[in-house]
């Protein structure tokens, strides 16, 4: 793919993520939406009409026979992030998948094997981690700012959830240990992973009458360390609760204060400094940074991305597994 040429983006699934999505893609350098899909074509239509795309579809297939797409964002309930990934992966397209990347392990790695068969790009949508300032804290953690870490905690929410809303729905993967504890799990495993390996987890929920985890806790504990993490959602509740995580390290710390999800701001107190505040303002453009992410790969030739790479997460995908079967009883189809 020449340097010079934008990366033409579908999107299928046109709901508020893929409008936020839309609106930072317009605005991200090199890249461009050409089409969009629903199997509701006139929803479909007014979302190409109000983002200024082109091509509208009523149905999945058609995106994936499209020759003007480069690549495909994956924005539809994650009960159907399996079939639909696979869909775009046969019609010879790289996806870009929004979290959970699927419903468990086996699906995840799935999607992965099929990616590989056919060389094409595929990325999990986790733009915490290719936010710019969670990249600086992740180099000061991998230069050895913080020495070893040993302990992570984090909190969300708890957050408002408006009644019928498709997270407390079971037929759509309603659940908040996948749609919200995905983000510390990924934080956890892209800036500690020595804290997951022989991870013994331990998992507990609450349940909504429908059988929908509303609210988890989840802790993981090795030789090296433990992490803690929590939160939930309020069905009928508005606004939501702060979002922190911070990271303990036998030489330094370091937490993010303001939006764990895509922080801005942060604290660092690195082998025996003055403890330092930082701030990134552009983290305020939000999915610019996995959109370009996924732009440079694919213009790179890369299948994967080294900022989320396939097996870091697979791995937070078999963690979310061993929570699952704690709370609900058994994985997620």
């Amino acid at each position: 793919m020449p340097e010079t040429s934008d990366i033409r983006w579908g999107i299928i699934g046109p709901g508020w993520i893929a409008q936020l999505f839309a609106e930072d893609l317009a605005r991200t350098p090199g890249a461009r939406c050409v089409a969009v899909a629903s199997r509701d074509l006139g929803r479909a239509k007014a979302f190409a009409e109000r983002h200024g795309i082109a091509m509208a579809y009523g149905d999945y297939a058609a995106m994936a026979a499209d020759p003007q797409v480069d690549i495909v964002y994956i924005a539809t309930p994650h009960s159907h992030h399996h079939a639909h990934a696979r869909m775009m992966l046969e019609g010879g397209k790289p996806v870009l998948v929004e979290k959970p990347f699927a419903m468990n392990a086996t699906e995840a790695a799935d999607i992965v094997a099929l990616a590989r068969a056919r060389g094409l790009f595929a990325m999990d949508a986790m733009w915490t981690l290719c936010n710019p300032l969670f990249r600086r804290l992740a180099g000061v953690v991998a230069a050895g700012g913080i020495g070893t870490p040993r302990a992570f905690s984090a909190s969300i929410g708890p957050m408002g959830a408006a009644k019928a809303h498709r997270i407390e729905d079971p037929d759509l993967g309603g659940s908040f240990t996948l749609e919200c504890m995905v983000y510390p799990m990924n934080i956890l495993a892209g800036l500690a992973p020595n804290l997951l390996e022989g991870t013994q987890v331990s998992a507990s929920a609450l349940l909504t009458e429908r059988g929908v985890d509303s609210g988890s806790a989840i802790q993981l504990k090795n030789d090296d360390g433990y992490a803690t993490m929590s939160g939930g959602f309020v069905l009928g509740a508005k606004g939501g609760g702060s979002s922190s995580f911070q990271l303990i390290g036998d030489e330094g710390w370091l937490a993010v204060t303001d939006n764990l999800f895509n922080p801005g701001r942060a604290l660092i107190s690195a082998r025996g400094r003055e403890m330092e505040e930082i701030a990134e303002p552009s983290s305020t453009e939000r999915y610019r940074w996995e959109i370009e992410e996924a732009g440079r790969c694919l213009r790179a030739g890369r299948g994967e991305s080294p900022l989320v790479s396939h097996e870091l997460t697979l791995a937070v995908m078999r963690l979310l597994d061993q929570a699952m079967i704690q709370t609900r009883g058994g994985i997620l189809p």
